[in-house]
C-alpha cells in the first residue's frame, strides 16, 4: 500500500476510490472496501482509500466533534492489512472545506484519477456539505466518474455504526466493540520512554502516547501486545497513571510473565476486556 503525498499528485494509473473518515474501521467499512477490491479488481484499476485527518467536524464543528476510536497510524496500519493499492489522506483545513461540490468532484476525477466512487448512502461532500448521492452521480457523469451506493450494514436491524463504536467505547464495553469490528479493539503507537517504576518493581510495561480525544473509558484492561509480530499477554492502563504523577495521559501495558526491554520502535496495544476503574496503588 503507498500513501500519498501532495507530491504525487495527478496520479498515472486510473483508480476505483472511497471516501470516509473510515474511523475504528469496523465491520460496515470493510464491507466496503470488499467492494472497493472486487470492482477495482474487475476493472483493471487501482483500488484508492481517501480519509481525513482530522475529521473534519474538528475544524468545522470542535464543539460537536467526535472523540476518536483510532488514531490515524492505527487506521493507516489496518488499510495496509487489507491490501488496498492507495491511502490518501486530506490534510481537512479550511481551504480544503471551501471547495463546492463541482470542485470537490474535478479534485476526485483529475488529481485521483477516480472513474468510480463507491460511497454510503448518506454521503455529503463539499462546501457545508451542499453536495448529496444525486449531485454526485450528474456531477460524475459530466466528468467521466460513476457513482456506487453501498447500503448501510446491520446487525439485528441496527445499522453498525461508528457512533455506536464511541459509545460503547466509553463504557469500556470492548468485548461488544470487538464483534462490531470484527477485530479486537487495538491501538498503534509509538513506544515512549518511561520512568521505568514497572521494570524496578518487576513488571517491566510499554507506554504510548495516545490521542487526546480518544474514546476509550480510562481504567485497567487485560489484552496483549504485539511487538514485532510476536505477542505477549498484558495488563493495559489506559490514563493520567495515578500512582506515577496523574498529569499525563498514557497508555501503559504490564507485560506478563516475560523479559523485554523495548524502548523506541511501533507497538500495537489490544483490549479485551474491561477489569476495574484506574486508581492509585496508594489509595
Amino acid at each position: 500500500m503507498k500513501v500519498v503525498r501532495e507530491t504525487d499528485l495527478p496520479l498515472k494509473e486510473e483508480t476505483v476510490c472511497t471516501i470516509g473518515n473510515f474511523d475504528g474501521f469496523h465491520r460496515g467499512h470493510a464491507f466496503i472496501l470488499n467492494r472497493l477490491k472486487d470492482i477495482s479488481k474487475k476493472e483493471r484499476k487501482k483500488s484508492l482509500v481517501i480519509t481525513f485527518e482530522p475529521h473534519p467536524k474538528k475544524l468545522l464543528n470542535p464543539e460537536i466533534a467526535p472523540c476518536r476510536i483510532t488514531n490515524l497510524e492505527t487506521k493507516l496500519d489496518l488499510l495496509k492489512e487489507q491490501e488496498i493499492d492507495y491511502v490518501y489522506v486530506i490534510h481537512f483545513n479550511r481551504e480544503f472545506a471551501r471547495k463546492s461540490p463541482e470542485e470537490f468532484i474535478q479534485f476526485l476525477c483529475q488529481q485521483l484519477k477516480c472513474r468510480k466512487l463507491i460511497v454510503g448512502h448518506d454521503w455529503k461532500f463539499g462546501y457545508r456539505g451542499k453536495g448529496d448521492i444525486e449531485t454526485a452521480k450528474v456531477l460524475g457523469k459530466e466528468s467521466g466518474m460513476e457513482i456506487v451506493v453501498i447500503p448501510p450494514v446491520k446487525e439485528n436491524n441496527e445499522r453498525i455504526s461508528s457512533t455506536k463504536i464511541r459509545r460503547l467505547l466509553k463504557e469500556g464495553k470492548v468485548e461488544q466493540v470487538e464483534y462490531l469490528l470484527g477485530r479486537t479493539y487495538c491501538i498503534k503507537g509509538t513506544v515512549q520512554k518511561g520512568n521505568q517504576i514497572g521494570k524496578k518493581i518487576g513488571y517491566p510495561t510499554i507506554n504510548i502516547k495516545p490521542s487526546e480525544d480518544l474514546c476509550l473509558k480510562k481504567g485497567v484492561y487485560s489484552g496483549f501486545v504485539s511487538v514485532d509480530g510476536k505477542i505477549y499477554p498484558a495488563v493495559i492502563n489506559y490514563g493520567t497513571r495515578p500512582t506515577v504523577d496523574g498529569k499525563h495521559l498514557f497508555i501503559e501495558a504490564h507485560i506478563i510473565g516475560e523479559e523485554i526491554d523495548l524502548q523506541n520502535g511501533q507497538v500495537k496495544i489490544f483490549f479485551k476486556k474491561f477489569l476495574r476503574e484506574e486508581k492509585s496503588s496508594t489509595a
